[in-house]
């Protein structure tokens, strides 16, 4: 009797995806991107969370968009400890943040 009510309890606090909900629900709040622009944040963010990760600073963040077809492509330039890094982001128009792509070109690597 123990052994089923332990079950229930692990049961109950597994997160809500490992209980059967289908897996696009756990995406439900993801940005839908429509618009190159609309890409450009998070293209940067990713960027400098990449570098602030390895303790390094970033500063400037210049960039420019545009579509091609229906690819958003964002193409920006960040400063991270003196040295220019290029930031190539990309997304199907319509897709969900979690299709996102990030290159980074880092010289100093």
């Amino acid at each position: 009797m123990n052994r089923r009510i332990l079950m229930f309890a692990l049961a109950a606090a597994l997160p809500v995806g490992a209980q059967g909900v289908p897996h696009d629900d756990v995406h439900e709040h993801d940005r839908v991107f429509q618009r190159a622009s609309e890409l450009v944040p998070w293209c940067k963010a990713e960027a400098e969370a990449h570098f602030v990760g390895r303790g390094e600073t970033t500063y400037q963040w210049t960039s420019s968009y545009h579509d091609r077809g229906n690819v958003l492509h964002v193409e920006g330039k960040l400063r991270v400890e003196g040295a220019d890094i290029g930031v190539h982001c990309r997304i199907a128009r319509g897709a969900r943040e979690q299709y996102a792509t990030i290159e980074i070109s880092d010289p100093r690597a």
